[in-house]
């Protein structure tokens, strides 16, 4: 093959090669970076749905990351709030007004996590 058209070649994968790894979206880190676990009875579903969009906007609008799924025991007693986001700091920052004026949330266990080590602590 001539000079230039290896020159072209080679041009042409290195512009498909960057525009797939471009085109790949960004990955959910592995794992959440932030827990919150709280109490409830069976009749606060409707206000965990209301603090689960509360959160969703505040964390979308900062740019923090996002609002994972939320697990409530059948039994109706504990929940879990997972959030992701590059910085478990941040996604406190945000949510914590919002956790700390909840009546579900504003004693509830907060586990933040920095790779293999992790912080936990309750919301005063």
């Amino acid at each position: 093959m001539p000079k230039s058209r290896k020159t072209i070649a080679t041009l042409l994968y290195i512009a498909l090669a960057a525009g797939s790894v471009a085109a790949e979206p960004a990955q959910k880190p592995p794992g959440p970076v932030m827990m919150v676990h709280f109490d409830y009875y069976p009749r606060d579903r409707t206000q965990i749905h209301a603090l689960e969009q509360r959160l969703a906007s505040a964390i979308k609008r900062a740019n923090a990351g996002e609002l994972g799924e939320t697990e409530i025991h059948i039994d109706g007693n504990d929940g879990y709030l997972y959030m992701y986001g590059p910085d478990p700091d941040r996604l406190y920052r945000v949510t914590s007004p919002i956790l700390k004026s909840s009546r579900l949330t504003e004693h509830s266990e907060v586990t933040k996590w920095y790779g293999p080590r992790r912080e936990t602590f309750v919301i005063r």
